[in-house]
């Protein structure tokens, strides 16, 4: 299976492949820009990338929920869990990760961790799109199959079958890159609290109920695998 696959917590979404077709993205990884991806199956709902620069972001309209990765340096990358229905946000620093074992490949990050699976998988020849290309092939008793663009550096389209049972990811909308400005301006602006401090402030009610609910302290870290389980610390790198 790829290294690891970026999901918000508590998500895990699939879709069909029959609508790789309809939508192609005109942006290019080079400018700010946002991919909404459908995800139907098992589970359901949406997910965002936004992309500017060195920072990327996934996020769950549905439940306002965020993490966002920042990359300016790279050695030192920082990340940030949003929660835009409670306009907060909790900011964790390369010490806070080293400290949780969390290494992440800023590539692995900005691709939606497929960059190393198409490594794994054989070429099939163009996309449905410009500048897109399909790969497939079995990888660790899992059955891939991959429509990559090249001008975003990103899935239009990610298929998983694993005993009978087949996860998809289906690009369907671009945002702006004013769109994604504005959000990552949004989150900038709401009241933030650093992960180093969350045991000096457990009475406050928001730190209270993250905890409770396993977003932060004793919680898995936003990272899951292609089955939408968590993965820990550095264990499965």
């Amino acid at each position: 299976m790829p290294r690891t696959l970026l999901l918000l917590s508590g998500l895990a979404l699939w879709c069909s492949q029959a609508s790789a077709a309809d939508f192609c993205p005109t942006a290019t990884d080079t400018q700010p820009f946002g991919i909404e991806y459908q995800l139907t199956g098992t589970q359901q709902g949406l997910l965002q990338l936004l992309r500017s620069q060195a920072q990327t972001a996934y996020y769950n309209p549905a439940n306002g929920v965020a993490e966002w990765w920042d990359f300016r340096q790279a050695k030192h990358p920082n990340f940030t869990r949003v929660f835009s229905q409670q306009q907060r946000r909790i900011d964790y620093y390369t010490g806070d990760l080293r400290t949780l074992n969390i290494h992440v490949a800023q590539s692995e990050i900005e691709s939606f961790a497929t960059s190393a699976l198409r490594q794994q998988l054989t070429p099939k020849g163009d996309g449905p799109c410009a500048a897109s290309q399909r790969f497939e092939g079995d990888y660790q008793g899992r059955h891939y199959q991959l429509v990559w663009s090249q001008r975003l550096q990103l899935p239009l389209t990610l298929t998983i079958t694993d005993q009978h049972r087949s996860q998809q990811w289906q690009a369907k909308a671009q945002l702006s890159g004013q769109q994604v400005a504005q959000q990552l301006q949004q989150w900038q602006q709401f009241s933030d609290t650093d992960y180093a401090d969350i045991g000096d402030n457990e009475t406050d009610p928001f730190l209270a109920q993250m905890i409770n609910q396993g977003f932060v302290e004793h919680s898995e870290h936003a990272v899951y695998n292609s089955q939408g389980q968590p993965v820990q610390g550095g264990h499965h790198h």
